[in-house]
């Protein structure tokens, strides 16, 4: 206390010497009262050593720009100067020397605001500028009032938090107001909001973006008619907007973007001496299209409409918009050909116009504007080949073309831009070699996922600016190593996945570095050793060396990268799983390997792992106890192995588990009870082992099961009641098939099945179960299962949500199909052959319009088949053979497509296709087959299970060459078509996955 007071005393010398020093001279110098609260402001204070600005923030690019030059300004800020009016970033009234004026914004503080800050002692302060600095966890203080003559206001950009006090609304001769924010953490209550315009009946500039005001803009509000820029953006504003806020006379920058807005514009025709010159409304939901009247505002300089819900093509209006520098409709429903019109648009900066619908040629009149800096038309339908010549976009530094169907080859122009640092070009359809590279600018280069063939052009080389490379899915040739990437010493992100590129260990030594190199990506590089350089990528996070030829163990070195969290080495022939630093990784993917004896112990010890597949090797001995008390593991794959003993019943802390795969083991003894803990899993699958136990009806309670299958085990006796309301109601896929339950069918369980009724199968775009999101790279992972026909095999890597599945075949079931089986209007597959069921076909299955396979066959059905099921028009197999049912085929369109092994064993039917025709006594009977010949001996049609209905698309089998032909014939079933799609698309999936991740990982890490 008492070196306080000292230093105080001290400074009140100091400070009246500099006043006696000032009338000396004849001229006022700020008072002893503004120099002792600006010093004692300062050492309230530190100066930050590190940057202040994050770059999550996409609206905020000026921002992030000067943050690049802060300055420490308070370090002029001491005694040995004699003018306290001098320092840097203060403003001195030039007759009283009272300070008026504080600037210290971007000067690197960090601290708190204290309520009884000296700051606020500052009585003649008018501006105060604060703004870009570090006060974190301070409150804006009610104390601020005190600053009675304050105009202007910045407090931008301070990770302030908590709620804005309602008094500043009663600071009236405020001018100019800033209180934007990094995040959502500052509050304005409602009442708050409308009091600034209320009150501030002054205001000139308001900006509150990223302020968290989450109420509506009530329809009297009155907005002061002296306002020039208002910015209300990401404030979580909601419901109509006042169409007044239009008609403010001096109005030239309106930004309401990303809230939750009803915004009509108006249709009166703006004065063409109307102010506005910067109109950004993209997020919200704009109705009734975008007016012509916008045509009349012929100063308007930067239009933002993203993300509007717009359709149709783009307005007449915007090309009478000569003075336009931003442009940007990205993210609607527009469509058609752009107009190739662009020549008026002599002073564009930036345009975007990707994330739509639109079709035709890249319009050529773009590659002749001067000022073009951002260009990003991706995510539409362009087609074509681009143009041969370019005149323009010297300035060009960011282009964006992805996902298109762009054609052609790569015009050189393209890769001679001396300002280009940004190029997706990848996800088209270009040919032909890559050109010579002419321009060292480039810092982001994606050409992936296209048809481009020959070498790499040695020009590539001289990219040292480079810090991401994408050259995957491609027919590219010849042997790349590192050694052609070493001066690329900013190189991050290397993806040559599938590229048709060999990665030779012969073009690389060990003392070859990649210091930056955080993501690599070389599947199908025909690698056949560890690269040698990774022994000093300490960096790494990502490696991909997937489908190589990669054999025997891990290198000893290979556990000393300390930063990898994501690896992907499947199909290859690694034999061991030692040498992997477990306790970084968070996505571990072996499968397809030659891994043999047990799991090592090092998989126990302490970890992160949310992704473990290790399916498809030749693991054996029992499963380690960890991997099920597991807090973090979200997928947990080792189907296909030789894993043997009982499953742990010790499920504990597994309540991020989603996908259990289990299955083809030689597991045994029961399902553990303590699975019912894992209250998130949405896959089961533990088919093909030796399980012994009965149903586990206790499952039901997994409210989010969507995939039960337990089929080929040893499951027995009957299917006990269920004991909740409404069981398993998101299931879609339920294979008990191959075991030995009996009893009747399960009538209160099948009831549950709420996802197999009134599902949606007209969505937009076909959707998938278990689409996680995992990893820092946005990684994609599907639930997938494996089908089966006979002895082959098919694994579906993507589970569509409309399959929607029942497979009790092979099973020792009795007793009648129940009646409201055709409440499951949504199925697809049904497969109740070869159990023991008996009474009449239900009439009530007419209602399964969707069903597209059932197979009843080798039961003991009686009665005839009703005549309503000719409706089904989605049936494209039907196996009722070796039943006992009697009468005429149902005549149909749909009917008439099945052959006779569908109705053989079935001596009393008759009619079409059958030869014996209705009311003639036959000549023969249709011999029934011993129980050897049913097993053996059965028709291709009585093995159709789901699986094979399934595999006929994923193999080269006759049987898929038919499902096709039915497909082309009668143009159905729609889920068929669908499953092709997923299927042909399968080869280009992973890489399509790799780019968009690249794309989704640099908005995170930027």
């Amino acid at each position: 206390m008492e070196r306080m007071l000292s230093v105080t005393i001290s400074l009140i010398i100091f400070l009246y010497a500099v006043e006696v020093v000032s009338f000396a001279f004849g001229h006022p110098l700020c008072s002893s009262h503004d120099s002792l609260a600006l010093l004692q402001f300062k050492h309230s204070l530190v100066m930050a050593d590190y940057p202040l600005c994050s770059s999550d923030y996409p609206y905020i690019y000026d921002v992030l720009f000067h943050c690049q030059s802060s300055v420490p300004k308070m370090t002029s800020w001491n005694r040995s100067s004699m003018d306290c009016c001098t320092w840097n970033g203060v403003t001195c009234d030039s007759l009283t020397g009272h300070v008026i004026g504080l600037d210290l914004s971007f000067s690197k503080l960090e601290g708190t605001i204290h309520p009884n800050s000296s700051l606020f002692q500052l009585q003649h302060l008018q501006k105060l500028d604060l703004s870009i600095n570090n006060f974190l966890e301070s409150h804006i203080p009610q104390s601020i009032v005190q600053l009675v003559r304050l105009t202007h206001l910045n407090l931008s950009y301070c990770y302030l938090e908590g709620r804005i006090p309602l008094e500043i609304s009663y600071m009236s001769n405020l001018v100019s107001l800033d209180l934007s924010n990094f995040a959502s953490n500052v509050q304005l209550s409602g009442e708050g909001f409308n009091m600034l315009f209320q009150n501030l009946t002054k205001l000139e500039v308001l900006s509150l973006s990223y302020v968290n005001i989450s109420s509506k803009i009530p329809m009297n509000v009155s907005f002061s008619s002296s306002l020039r820029y208002l910015d209300l953006g990401y404030t979580y504003l909601q419901g109509d907007l006042p169409k007044s806020i239009f008609l403010l006379p001096n109005l030239e920058t309106l930004k309401l973007w990303q809230n939750d807005l009803a915004i009509s514009l108006p249709k009166f025709n703006w004065s063409s001496s109307h102010m506005l010159t910067e109109l950004d409304l993209s997020h919200n939901n704009i109705s009734g299209g975008l007016p012509s009247s916008l045509g009349s505002l012929k100063g308007l300089k930067l239009l933002h409409f993203s993300g509007c819900n717009l359709i149709g093509p783009i307005p007449e209006f915007v090309w009478n918009l000569s003075q336009i520098t931003h442009l940007y409709l990205s993210g609607n429903q527009l469509e058609g050909k752009i107009p190739d019109a662009f020549s008026n648009f002599q002073k564009l900066t930036q345009l975007g116009l990707d994330q739509n619908n639109f079709t035709g040629p890249f319009p050529s009149s773009l590659v002749n504007l001067t000022k073009l800096e951002v260009l990003h038309l991706w995510d539409n339908s362009l087609s074509g080949p681009l143009p041969f010549t370019a005149s323009g976009l010297q300035n060009l530094s960011e282009l964006d073309l992805f996902e298109n169907t762009l054609n052609g080859s790569i015009p050189s122009w393209m890769l001679s831009l001396p300002s280009l640092r940004v190029l997706y070009l990848g996800h088209n359809h270009f040919g032909g070699p890559l050109p010579e590279f002419k321009t060292n600018s480039l810092e982001i280069l994606d050409i992936s996922n296209n048809q481009l063939s020959g070498p790499i052009p040695h020009s590539l080389r001289d990219l040292v600016n480079l810090t991401d490379l994408l050259l995957g899915s491609n027919n590219l040739s010849g042997e790349v190593g590192a050694q052609m990437f070493s001066t690329m010493k900013n190189l991050g992100y290397l993806d040559l996945s599938h590229s048709g590129l060999s990665w030779s260990s012969n073009k690389e030594n060990i003392n070859t570095t990649l210091p930056s190199l955080y993501y690599l990506s070389l599947g199908f590089c025909r690698l056949k050793d560890f690269p040698n350089f990774l022994l000093n990528s300490k960096q790494l996070e990502y490696l991909d060396l997937s489908e190589n030829e990669i054999h025997g163990q891990l290198p000893k070195w290979f556990g000393g990268l300390s930063s990898l969290q994501e690896f992907n080495l499947s199909h290859n022939y690694l034999t061991s799983l030692d040498h992997l630093p477990w306790q970084t990784m968070r996505v571990v993917d072996l499968h397809s390997n030659s891994l043999r004896g047990p799991l090592p112990s090092s998989l126990c010890e302490p970890n992160s792992l949310d992704i473990l597949i290790l399916s498809h090797n030749n693991l054996s001995a029992e499963i380690p106890n960890c991997l099920f008390i597991s807090k973090t593991l979200r997928v947990l794959d080792l189907r296909g192995n030789n894993l043997r003993g009982p499953i742990p019943n010790i499920f504990l802390g597994c309540g991020e588990l989603n996908y259990i795969g289990l299955s083809k083991n030689q597991l045994e003894g029961p399902i553990p009870r303590s699975l019912v803990n894992c209250t998130s899993l949405q896959v089961l699958d533990l088919g093909n082992n030796k399980i012994h136990d009965i149903f586990p009806i206790w499952l039901e309670r997994l409210q989010e099961l969507e995939v039960l299958i337990l089929k080929s085990n040893r499951f027995h006796g009957p299917i006990s009641a269920s004991q909740t309301k409404l069981p398993f109601p998101n299931l879609r896929i339920f294979d008990l098939s191959v075991n030995s339950f009996t009893g009747s069918l399960p009538k209160k369980i099948l009831k549950g099945f709420k996802a197999m009724m009134n599902m949606d199968a007209h969505k937009s775009g076909p959707e998938y179960m278990g689409a996680y999101y995992y990893g820092n790279f946005t990684t994609h992972y599907y639930e997938s299962v494996t089908l089966v026909m006979k002895n082959q095999e098919t694994e579906f890597k993507k589970i569509l949500t409309i399959f929607t599945i029942i497979d009790l075949s092979r099973n020792k079931f009795e007793g009648e199909i129940p009646k409201f089986i055709g409440n499951l209007n949504s199925l697809r597959l049904l497969n109740l052959s070869r159990n023991n069921l008996t009474g009449h076909i239900p009439v009530g299955m007419r209602n399964m319009s969707t069903l597209e396979a059932l197979d009843l066959s080798f039961n003991r059905l009686t009665g005839k088949i009703p005549m309503e099921l000719a409706s089904l028009t989605f049936l494209v197999v039907l196996n009722l053979s070796y039943n006992h049912l009697v009468g005429p085929i149902p005549h149909s369109n749909q009917f008439n497509t099945f052959p006779n092994d569908s109705y053989f064993g079935n001596s009393d039917l008759c009619g079409f296709p059958l030869s014996n025709e209705c009311g003639q006594r036959k000549s023969a009977s249709v011999p029934v087959l011993s129980v050897e010949q049913e097993v053996d001996e059965a028709s291709f049609l009585s093995e159709m299970t789901w699986q094979s209905v399934l595999i006929g698309y994923g193999c080269g089998l006759v049987f898929g060459f038919t499902i096709l032909y039915l497909i082309y014939k009668f143009e159905k079933p729609r889920w068929f078509i669908d499953l092709f799609a997923t299927i042909t698309h399968e080869m280009t999936y992973r890489a399509k996955r790799r780019s968009q991740r690249h794309r989704n990982f640099r908005r995170t890490r930027q």
